[in-house]
């Protein structure tokens, strides 16, 4: 059994058992929230609600779409960087709470909708291969891309309540996402196109196989509803 399988089986069987510590507790009231978040993850928001006096369920949307551009060298030769992440998640996050005031909490859950990150290359200068020059348009364009799993199960530790007790409250999460094996291709056009090989392909997937986890912080703006 994979690391994400165990992580997703762990849910329910931590969820039962704070509900039945709850159980000789009077039913709590149904609370519902909302909550505005931004962080390491995009930006977006969550409908929480309250499901036992120490369990609070998040269902969210986030967005993220971050690039920047850079120019740097390779063996003498000017390169325009751009480098890319641009995704949507949703997410289905439980807060556990370790006592029936703590605004302290742990999160698990998983998120949904897969991580992709690329890195486009453009040669500025000419290239010399022995007597024939290739322009930067000849050169064509060498882009990157590394994906992530679909599901990928997250953990962490949060600070202030989804549902705040008063109208508003502000919390803080901190935690790690599973991306699972990240997945390495390459694009290639006009003079790069021989780079898109199985060899530079493979020895891509082998340079990020080590990358499994990512980090993530978010803040958030939570608010009451009923």
């Amino acid at each position: 059994m994979n690391k994400k399988k165990l992580v997703i089986l762990l849910i329910p069987l931590l969820c039962s058992g704070l509900f039945a510590q709850n159980q000789t507790d009077s039913l709590p009231k149904r609370h519902v929230g909302i909550s505005l978040n931004a962080g390491t993850t995009g930006i977006g928001g969550s409908l929480n609600f309250k499901l036992a006096k120490r369990i609070e369920l998040s269902v969210g949307y986030n967005v993220i779409d971050v690039s920047a551009k850079l120019t740097t060298s390779f063996d003498g030769q000017t390169v325009d960087l751009t480098v890319a992440n641009k995704n949507n998640y949703t997410s289905v996050i439980f807060n556990l709470y370790p006592s029936v005031n703590s605004s302290f909490h742990f999160l698990l859950g998983a998120l949904y909708g897969g991580n992709q990150f690329s890195i486009k290359a453009i040669s500025k200068d000419s290239q010399d291969y022995g007597k024939i020059i290739f322009s930067p348009e000849q050169l064509g364009i060498l882009n990157f891309n590394l994906k992530g799993s679909k599901w990928m199960p997250m953990a962490g530790i949060g600070f202030g309540r989804a549902i705040p007790n008063k109208r508003l409250g502000l919390g803080m999460d901190i935690g790690a996402i599973y991306l699972g094996s990240l997945s390495a291709s390459i694009e290639a056009s006009k003079a790069f196109e021989p780079t898109n090989d199985a060899n530079n392909v493979k020895v891509l997937n082998q340079a990020f196989s080590d990358i499994q986890w990512l980090p993530f912080i978010n803040f958030r703006l939570n608010i009451k509803l009923f």
